[in-house]
């Protein structure tokens, strides 16, 4: 309540308004480190009008409107005088400088303020200098480009990949190898299990930067292995900005069409709370009898169902969106108050047609290198997605003092509606329709309370977190119907005919607090400890209800009609629908878990320019289980992972000149199971008609990295970099199929791995206008297949597995590709910039090569996923007297690319599909306003 109070304050005191002046606002830069420099002094020049730095190195000052010169100050750091600083009444003008350390030959420098708006100057700096392997992309590369969220912000960045808008990946490691904080600590996203965070419910105006660590060092978690994403949200924003905006979008093979797929939900799925509708109709304890047992009742509990189970066609709807933040710093006397607040709601709906599902085996006869298919389930697919967000944030800083809390909830509710033909032609072939219509609302609601303390001869930093997730899937409902060779209709369930619904849910709570102490010594080096905890809880629960149909009722092809009131089982007539199930013991779990961390490191200057930063950092990870098995065993807080981890890390910088750096590292960090896989349950997805089975039996991955890095900086916003890097992974946790359950997928550990990899990339400024950007990863991966045993005794490994199933002609290596690692990813743009900044055009395109997702097993065949080419254009241009308007243009998926997964098998085509969906091409126009 008392967060609340003061939280509210913060925004209240942001709506007094000074008209009077205008404001310098910047960030002033040690150009050797890239770090603020606290109590740096910026003052008018001959006047007694100053201020100084502050924590971080950020100043303001207040001025009158007019030409100024300004002088920018450190104690043995040479002074900047910056002439021509044009101050606008009642706005704000960003400065940010660099100052380097003072020699006997230059002590002062003199420019004029045109030679000194570098857009990326605090950004470039900070990965100039960094302990780290480190890329980014600032706040101002957002405004210059115009991106709305950090989903498209994010595929500039190098070695970069974005899933879906959304989830990042690094280096072309999936997302079990890269981790995502928001201002330094670990958060939740809307799937739990994910570590990446969607980074599209963060609109870029309430971002400072983003910063993707490549490297670890000891005051990092050490569970990521590709990259660490940490998004900077603004404490205190530059100026006082208020802004809404709208959104239309229009896919041709999408929208206005009316052969979508929907079924009836309720008023509350518009916002995202339609599982409140969908719920269980009865107490999710009770055990349905059998109508032997109790008709009367079991009648009842058949009736209460919602009788939908249709799919019904209908016209869809257009993509819209919208959009409010407000945001401001103020002055009152010695406390400076930051404070921003944001809304986004978007609804997305998607059709597609011709959605394919599949399943193919090898051949008996070696001879045969084409594939069998034994499954198909093909169809149309409907959804709607709505999803938002709530972002509150204040600040305060005074003295050496800085406190922030933010609070952010995401929400999202999906409704989708399919019908598809399934056909078996191996293990009993049938022919079924089916219709699926499933709910799934994510809801994810998280706080963040931190501070940095400044004092005589150390600094402090601590932060503190605390997330609550749900999932909630209620009334999943799945109707298959056999069309039988005579023209009939039947539910038999020997075929795969049937009826199911079910309800699943996830809650999970999570805590976390770290402190970082910085002790300064000698000239250039720091000594750096402290300590992290993490505290984590899942309940996970599945209730199953099946529909049969008793007696001579007649199957007709309208599914509905099953739970219609007139064809609902009763004692009298002794015919019709009923339902039977409840909860499943083996799908209901808790777990939880604690991950404690200390660690110490030092940075230190060797010689000149030679600098080392070395430490280690322990990890106490420990997981329980409650819960069964499917064999009934039963398990009562079980401890099932205990690891204490002992991770170094040493960086090496040498700087060949100011602007070029050689780098190179080595550390150890590792790769944890989730809960879902760590655990006992099967989850089914009626959609694609899979099922994940978890194996409480994985371990975590132990990595060993090892990175070298040619960096040159040639002007503040202009690079060139070369990137080499090796990784061994003991364990690396892959998705694996069963022959004899093909449609399940389990996770499993895999031997000895590497990962060798190259990396380039390069930014240009063609002229003032024009600005050219491209980076690629190259990487080979290998298993050493004789190390990964197929079958619980350790007798046979994959290697003797696949040896069994060689076609002729086919030779057989000791190692394969390494599941989840793209062999080569490729970004690059091009952007076009006016004059004046009015208008702005940027086309980008974004390609990870064919990639191993799902290893087979004995015939069945490995899946792997077709490069996806992202060609995407966004131009927008501002409009108005005072340029407050802003029209956005965009084009997304100008290729038309398919998100394509097939099986691959030798000499046999890639026209064996796993999953097929066609997204087409969206176009989008958005109307921005700022107050």
């Amino acid at each position: 309540m008392k967060k609340g109070l003061i939280l509210v304050l913060f925004i209240a005191l942001g709506f007094y308004a000074n008209a009077q002046n205008g404001f310098l606002r910047g960030k002033v830069i040690d150009a050797e480190s890239g770090e603020g420099l606290f109590g740096a002094t910026i003052s008018q020049q001959g006047t007694t009008t100053g201020t100084s730095a502050d924590f971080d190195g950020n100043y303001s000052l207040t001025l009158e409107p007019g030409l100024h010169t300004i002088e920018f100050r450190f104690f043995s750091y040479q002074t900047k005088t910056v002439s021509d600083i044009e101050i606008i009444d009642g706005e704000v003008t960003s400065l940010d400088i660099q100052l380097g350390v003072a020699t006997t030959e230059l002590e002062e420098i003199v420019v004029t303020a045109k030679q000194v708006r570098d857009n990326e100057v605090a950004l470039m700096a900070v990965q100039k200098k960094s302990a780290n392997l480190v890329d980014g992309i600032s706040s101002q590369s957002f405004k210059k480009i115009g991106d709305g969220d950090l989903g498209g912000a994010m595929k500039r960045v190098t070695g970069v990949a974005v899933q879906g808008g959304k989830h990042v990946y690094v280096r072309g490691l999936g997302d079990r190898y890269t981790k995502t904080l928001v201002n330094g600590m670990s958060i939740p996203g809307l799937d739990p299990d994910k570590n990446s965070v969607q980074m599209d419910v963060f609109p870029t105006s309430t971002v400072e930067n983003v910063v993707v660590y490549k490297t670890f060092s000891p005051n990092l978690p050490g569970d990521f292995t590709g990259g660490l994403v940490d998004v900077e949200l603004k404490n205190f924003p530059e100026e006082k900005n208020t802004g809404i905006s709208f959104s239309v979008g229009f896919n041709p093979d999408m929208h206005l069409n009316g052969d979508y797929l929907t079924y009836e939900g309720s008023t509350a799925d518009m916002f995202g709370f339609g599982a409140y509708s969908r719920r269980l109709p009865f107490n999710r304890r009770q055990v349905i009898p059998d109508r032997t047992q109790n008709a009367g009742l079991a009648e009842a509990f058949t009736r209460s169902f919602d009788p939908t189970l249709a799919a019904q066609r209908s016209t869809s709807a257009l993509n819209y969106g919208l959009s409010f933040n407000h945001g401001n710093q103020v002055e009152k006397g010695k406390y400076t108050i930051g404070y921003n607040a944001v809304f986004n709601y978007s609804s997305q709906t998607n059709y597609f047609e011709n959605v394919q599902f599949g399943e193919y085996f090898r051949a008996t006869e070696n001879e045969i290198n084409e594939l069998e298919q034994s499954e198909s389930r093909n169809g149309d697919l409907g959804s709607n997605e709505v999803s938002w967000s709530a972002l509150a944030s204040g600040a305060i800083k005074f003295d050496k003092h800085n406190f922030s809390l933010s609070l952010l909830r995401s929400q999202n509710g999906e409704s989708s509606a399919m019908k598809r033909t399934t056909a078996n032609y191996i293990f009993n072939p049938a022919i079924t329709t089916d219709d699926v219509l499933t709910y799934t609302q994510r809801a994810v609601t998280n706080a963040i309370l931190a501070g940095e303390h400044g004092f005589e001869k150390f600094d402090v930093k601590w932060s503190s977190s605390f997330a609550l997730s749900e999932i909630k899937e209620p009334d999943f409902r799945e109707t298959r119907i056999e069309n039988t060779q005579d023209g009939t209709y039947g539910l038999n369930t020997g075929v795969g005919a049937g009826v199911n619904r079910f309800y699943r849910s996830l809650d999970e709570n999570n805590a976390s607090a770290k402190v970082d102490i910085t002790y300064p010594f000698g000239e250039k080096n720091k000594f750096k400890f402290g300590a992290a905890a993490t505290f984590k809880n899942r309940g996970f629960e599945i209730l199953d209800y099946f529909f049969r149909n008793v007696g001579d009722q007649p199957i007709t092809e309208d599914v509905n009609f099953l739970l219609q009131e007139e064809n609902i089982w009763t004692r009298r007539d002794r015919e019709g629908t009923i339902v039977k199930g409840n909860f499943q013991p083996s799908n209901t779990y808790d777990s939880r878990q604690s991950i404690l961390g200390v660690y110490a490191m030092t940075e230190m200057q060797l010689i000149e320019r030679l600098k080392a930063i070395y430490g280690v950092r322990v990890e106490q990870n420990q997981m329980y289980y409650t819960g069964a098995n499917q064999r009934g065993e039963t398990f009562n807080n079980t401890k099932t992972l205990d690891k204490v981890n002992l991770l170094p890390s040493a960086n090496l910088v040498y700087s060949l000149q100011d602007d070029m750096n050689v780098r190179a590292s080595f550390n150890k960090t590792l790769a944890r199971p989730t809960f879902k896989e760590k655990s006992y349950a099967q989850i089914y997805d009626p959609i694609s008609g899979r099922t994940f089975i978890g194996n409480p039996d994985l371990e975590q991955t132990n990595i060993n990295n090892y990175d070298l890095r040619w960096e040159y900086f040639y002007s503040p916003t202009e690079m060139v970099s070369a990137s080499a890097f090796y990784k061994t992974f003991d364990g690396h946790i892959e998705q694996v199929s069963f022959v004899t359950a093909p449609d399940n997928i389990k996770p499993r550990n895999s031997g000895t791995s590497t990962v060798l990899g190259f990396e380039v990339e390069f930014r240009k400024n063609l002229n003032d206008n024009l600005s050219f950007g491209a980076n690629a990863s190259f990487v080979k991966s290998a298993v050493d297949m004789k190390s990964v045993f197929v079958d619980n005794n350790k007798t046979k490994t994959e290697y003797d597995l696949r040896r069994e199933t060689l076609r002729e002609g086919e030779s057989l290596k000791d190692t394969r590709l390494m599941a989840g690692q793209s062999p080569f990813l490729i970004n690059g743009y091009l952007n076009y910039t006016d004059n004046d900044g009015l208008f702005n055009a940027n086309l980008a395109y974004n390609v990870q090569g064919e990639t191993l997702n799902v290893i087979g097993s004995a015939d069945l065949p490995d899946i792997y996923t077709k490069p996806f080419h992202s060609l995407n254009l966004n131009v927008y241009r501002k409009l108005g007297a005072d340029l407050n308007s802003r029209i956005t243009m965009g084009i997304s998926n100008i290729l038309g690319a398919e998100r394509n997964n097939f099986y691959k098998s030798y000499e046999a085509g890639d026209a064996a599909v796993y999953s097929l969906y066609s997204p087409g091409r969206t176009f989008t126009v958005k109307y921005s306003y700022s107050f």
